[in-house]
């Protein structure tokens, strides 16, 4: 397959076969984004490739002005409803019949629960198609919504799930399409790992940043490109670097109209095989959302009930403890003539009063068994879960779960923090006796060297050491690397880390780098 942006530029997947392929588009609005978008789009689907594309606001319906095989969930538009609930469904639908789709979350009212679809979709798309493996193109409009730089406990998910397609994607046929208007916003661990990348014209400081931005990146890949070039760039131009070096092209124009610009299409008909797999998974989504709609009634009944219940046992337990009560004193005499033992006929009402709050009590033993039954099948539910849990524990902590000192604590406003290890490296006495050599000709050397110089003063992730090797010592490695000259720093006590989803390090506070002084020792000792 040939994708064609230009007369005079064209990607031949062939020659990605090995590593895959992994696009961005970036340019800010209007300045050809969404043209050299749909025209690679168009290539794919020309040549009869599968298209997923995931969209906030409805543009790429128009796909089927030209492609009935392109099918739209959600939205104006759409040829099928959104249901929130049913990802796994359009995914396993899409894999098994070849349909492309655009699927529009503009359905979803809320933000968040717009996340929590397309993190569910992403991880149901990663998982079934491992089975499949289609080779299929995603496309993502407006990444930074979904894997932002900075990410919070909602998008979180997202952002992993984003990040896994982006670096494993390629073993199972997905190659990842990031569109993004606002690069200081998109995460570098995604955008750091596209091969093929389109820049447009930016004009915004931060858009342009060396540290958030498009520069960013360029630097990052040793790019010869300029802030000046990327301003300069007319609109439908692109500076495109890919294994071959850095090209301006101007793309193509786009076979179907722009979905913004013309919201009104005719659309291709429908073949009858596809028309009647359409209809039969509309049935399928509205059986199950009546299905799922009737679960979640038979659910609240029954927690309405148990509620009733409880509150009933503990009025009956209350009038059971007041007639034993009653009971015991008429029994050992403690009755009054003025009290209820000295009146016959109330002590008959008693008894047969005592007789009902039995039977009560007998029906609502037949009721709690009844209860028993419905929260067995609630809990048998559970079971896998805590199986799964155990398992995951095992695999996790062979050795038995770490203690609080292990972990780290978690800080009242939420964030959890490693306890730090640390030890002085040349203490002031043995700074007449040692001399410690820093080697720079090692990734472990270079990060002390950068700890001597004050950068580890503050928490730093992988990421933050990667970018300051390549600044300092024009030194590019992996962060498996990184991560291991970590591991035996913080073995040895130097640096501390603190235990999150994506972990930190900082130089622990006790220690204490005496090499200058040393130096200047055995300087004078020569």
């Amino acid at each position: 397959m040939k994708l064609r942006l230009s007369s005079d530029f064209t990607v031949d997947i062939d020659e990605y076969k090995r590593e895959g392929l992994r696009f961005s588009i970036l340019a800010m609005s209007g300045h050809g984004k969404s043209n050299a978008a749909a025209d690679l789009v168009e290539d794919v689907l020309e040549q009869h490739g599968q298209v997923i594309i995931i969209e906030p606001i409805p543009e790429w319906h128009t796909l089927k002005v030209r492609f009935n095989t392109v099918v739209v969930i959600g939205g104006p538009y759409q040829d099928l409803p959104l249901e929130a609930a049913f990802a796994h469904e359009y995914v396993k639908a899409a894999l098994e019949k070849g349909i492309s789709l655009v699927v529009n979350v503009s359905d979803i009212e809320d933000d968040a629960d717009q996340v929590k679809f397309v993190s569910s979709f992403l991880w149901n798309l990663y998982r079934l198609e491992q089975k499949y493996r289609r080779v299929l193109f995603l496309v993502l409009e407006e990444a930074d919504i979904w894997a932002p730089q900075n990410w919070d406990a909602i998008t979180k998910q997202s952002l992993s799930r984003v990040s896994l397609i982006s670096k494993h994607g390629r073993k199972i046929g997905i190659f990842p399409v990031l569109i993004s208007q606002r690069p200081a916003d998109l995460h570098k661990s995604p955008l750091s790992q596209c091969n093929i990348n389109l820049f447009g014209k930016f004009t915004s400081p931060a858009d342009l940043s060396e540290k958030t931005g498009i520069m960013y990146l360029v630097k990052k890949l040793h790019l010869a490109i300029s802030e000046e070039q990327i301003m300069r760039l007319e609109s439908g131009h692109f500076i495109i670097s890919d294994k071959f070096g850095v090209h301006t092209v101007p793309v193509r124009k786009r076979l179907c109209p722009h979905g913004a610009d013309t919201p009104l299409i005719e659309p291709k008909p429908f073949t009858a095989d596809l028309s009647r797999a359409l209809s039969g998974l509309r049935d399928e989504i509205a059986k199950a959302v009546a299905a799922k709609k009737d679960e979640d009634n038979v659910v609240k009944r029954q927690e309405k009930e148990i509620g009733r219940l409880q509150v009933q046992i503990k009025d009956l337990e209350e009038k059971v403890k007041i007639k034993l009560s009653v009971k015991e004193m008429m029994a050992g005499g403690g009755v009054t003539p003025e009290g209820p033992g000295s009146n016959p006929a109330k002590i008959a009402g008693l008894k047969e009063e005592v007789g009902s709050l039995r039977r009560k009590l007998q029906e609502l033993s037949e009721s709690d068994a009844k209860l028993a039954d419905i929260l067995e099948v609630r809990n048998a539910q559970l079971k896998g879960f805590d199986a799964l849990r155990e398992a995951l524990v095992g695999f996790l902590f062979p050795n038995g779960l770490p203690t609080a000192s292990e972990v780290g604590i978690m800080t009242p406003n939420g964030v959890t923090v490693g306890l730090q290890h640390v030890k002085k490296i040349v203490s002031l006495e043995e700074a007449r006796l040692i001399v410690p050599t820093i080697r720079t000709d090692t990734v472990k050397g270079k990060i002390l060297a950068l700890a001597e110089n004050s950068f580890f003063d503050t928490w730093r992730s992988v990421g933050d050491i990667s970018a300051k090797l390549v600044d300092d010592f024009r030194f590019n490695t992996s962060d498996q690397a990184i991560n291991g000259a970590l591991k035996e720093l913080v073995d040895e006590q130097i640096l501390g880390m603190k235990h999150t989803d994506r972990n930190r390090w900082e130089l622990a506070p006790s220690v204490v780098f005496e090499v200058k002084k040393v130096r200047a020792i055995d300087e004078a000792g020569k």
